[in-house]
């Protein structure tokens, strides 16, 4: 049903274009006008985003949404459904599932740790380490494999085995 929307001269519509549809959409069945969104924004950004012409900041859209009485979450289901062709309790169904299996990792717990009050903590400079890849790498040099055999095993660039086997 919404793959034929999607699809014109076999083009998947932008992000962008489902959030103007979007936020038009949502604008009128409230009843607003631009002139309710003067808070906001000017007119003419409003009209550029329902035009597809514009992008808005997350903090924008959260404001938008606030204006028009309507979850931003739900805003964001609603356009990247269309943008895939599928019902918006599929995406909702599917960020569930990610957030779900994300806590499960012990993600949340990391995502809360990285803020402090209203702050986001600085992280150390450089590039940062993944410390699942290294501690694969230590396991199996410590089980007598090879560098060369932990890159084919884990499918690893052999700079990055050479620096977790020297560490």
């Amino acid at each position: 049903m919404y793959g034929s929307i999607l699809v014109f001269l076999g083009q998947k519509m932008s992000l962008r274009k489902h959030m103007g549809a979007a936020i038009r959409s949502i604008r009128t069945v409230r009843g607003a006008d631009y002139g309710d969104l003067a808070e906001v924004s000017v007119k003419a950004n409003i009209s550029k985003l329902e035009q597809g012409k514009s992008n808005i900041t997350l903090e924008k859209l959260v404001e938008l949404c606030s204006a028009l009485q309507f979850d931003s979450v739900a805003l964001l289901a609603m356009c990247v459904a269309m943008q895939n062709g599928e019902h918006y309790t599929l995406t909702i169904k599917r960020a569930m599932d990610q957030l779900d299996a994300f806590q499960a990792e012990g993600g949340m717990e990391l995502f809360s740790s990285q803020l402090v009050g209203s702050e986001l903590l600085q992280r150390p400079r450089g590039k940062p380490r993944n410390t699942k890849n290294e501690e694969a790498v230590r396991e199996l040099k410590d089980a007598g494999f090879s560098q060369a055999e932990v890159v084919d095993k884990l499918g690893l660039a052999k700079s990055t085995v050479s620096r977790y086997w020297l560490s």
